[in-house]
């Protein structure tokens, strides 16, 4: 496939094994004694430990008021210190104090054209912009039976697309716009199937049935999610299925055997609630897919991994979390276009609009007279629409 998608590699790291890197990694004698620093209760104890020293209580405090890094500081600084945000990775402002006139830094230079000081007073943080960080939720440790020690699992990110069009119109190729729907943090000895639990789409929340005749059912019906189970992960070289169900299919068998006739592959099989994350040899910033409702495909990409630090959540079960996500627009009724969506409807030819979304009170008032339907025409209930309306 690297033939087919090799410009990918220009963007991508070296193939890398999770479990042999992170283990060679973790085995270098200093980081273990700074794990062991962080993570130790007795902060002073640590870093005697550390530096091989015994000294007294007076000793320790001139050495630590020595040492401080208030001492870094030197009268006359432009800026002031401000507090550390970057391990919270979230979309924010930041305060600008105003620049001397009298530095001819470039970078400050740069800083002034970019904020165009007075007018803007705060410089955007860019990179998130789009995107809401997800406060992970505070548990208190001891009541917590399953902790993590810092330093001996790793934490590895995934960002998830959105499912794109890409089809031919005519002689030109059309392909939606891609961006990413939300980041998941997942364990190095968590599962692929549980990574495929945590993903949100909303062809998995539709319903599959469709209900025009009793509209009063629709809330009742089952979800997409658990009518049609199947789904697979491609990762270099492999069609990871989803075999929890016994009523589960392979997916990915017609893809392999299309590929076999264009002299595509080899390509192997593996059940992916059997296979862990730490378990993969994966090119970081590489696209990959999950495929799920048979048509329904997302690209994913490897983008981050660590080994979990002490100021990371530690309880196993906070985990694999939405860590960062994309605000998502709320489509709305196209009568009132007051209340959002919930019902959607299909060949209707009293409507101008095939799709046409419909919020509770119009879709009743419209398409019904004392329950029963006008014309012919085909409802789906939508997803996260609007509650019943008075």
């Amino acid at each position: 496939m690297d033939e087919v998608y090799g410009f990918y590699n220009k963007t991508s790291s070296e193939t890398l094994d999770l479990a042999k890197y992170f283990k060679e990694y973790n085995d270098l004698t200093n980081l273990k004694s700074l794990a062991g620093l962080r993570s130790n209760r007795n902060e002073k104890a640590g870093i005697l430990e550390i530096m091989q020293m015994d000294v007294n209580d007076e000793d320790f405090a001139v050495l630590s008021e020595y040492c401080s890094i208030e001492n870094l500081t030197i009268p006359g600084e432009s800026f002031e210190k401000y507090d550390d945000t970057r391990l919270g990775n979230r979309k924010g402002t930041y305060e600008v104090k105003e620049i001397p006139k009298d530095v001819n830094l470039e970078t400050l230079t740069k800083l002034k054209e970019r904020i165009g000081l007075p007018q803007r007073p705060f410089v955007h943080n860019l990179k998130y912009r789009s995107e809401i960080c997800i406060e992970p939720e505070k548990v208190e440790t001891f009541k917590c039976n399953s902790l993590m020690e810092p330093g001996n699992e790793m934490l590895v990110f995934v960002r998830i697309y959105a499912p794109f069009v890409h089809q031919h119109r005519l002689s030109s190729v059309y392909v939606s716009k891609i961006f990413t729907t939300h980041i998941v943090a997942i364990l190095g000895s968590q599962t692929l199937a549980e990574l495929r639990d945590i993903i949100s789409c909303t062809s998995d929340l539709s319903i599959a049935k469709e209900v025009s005749a009793n509209p009063d059912a629709g809330a009742r019906q089952p979800q997409a999610k658990e009518v049609y189970k199947s789904g697979f992960f491609y990762i270099e070289s492999t069609f990871y299925n989803d075999f929890r169900d016994p009523s589960n299919m392979d997916n990915s068998e017609v893809i392999r055997e299309w590929a076999k006739k264009r002299n595509l592959g080899p390509f192997k099989t593996a059940s992916m609630e059997s296979v862990t994350i730490n378990s993969l040899s994966v090119k970081f910033g590489y696209p990959w897919v999950y495929q799920h409702q048979g048509t329904c495909e997302h690209l994913l990409v490897f983008s981050d991994a660590r080994l979990i630090g002490p100021s990371d959540n530690l309880t196993i079960s906070s985990y694999p979390r939405i860590h960062r996500m994309r605000a998502s627009s709320t489509k709305y009724c196209m009568v009132c276009g007051v209340f959002a969506a919930s019902w959607i409807t299909t060949h209707n030819d009293r409507l101008p609009h095939d799709p046409c979304y419909f919020c509770t009170t119009c879709f009743h008032s419209f398409n019904y007279i004392d329950g029963k339907k006008i014309e012919n025409f085909l409802a789906y209930p939508v997803p996260f629409g609007d509650v019943a309306q008075d």
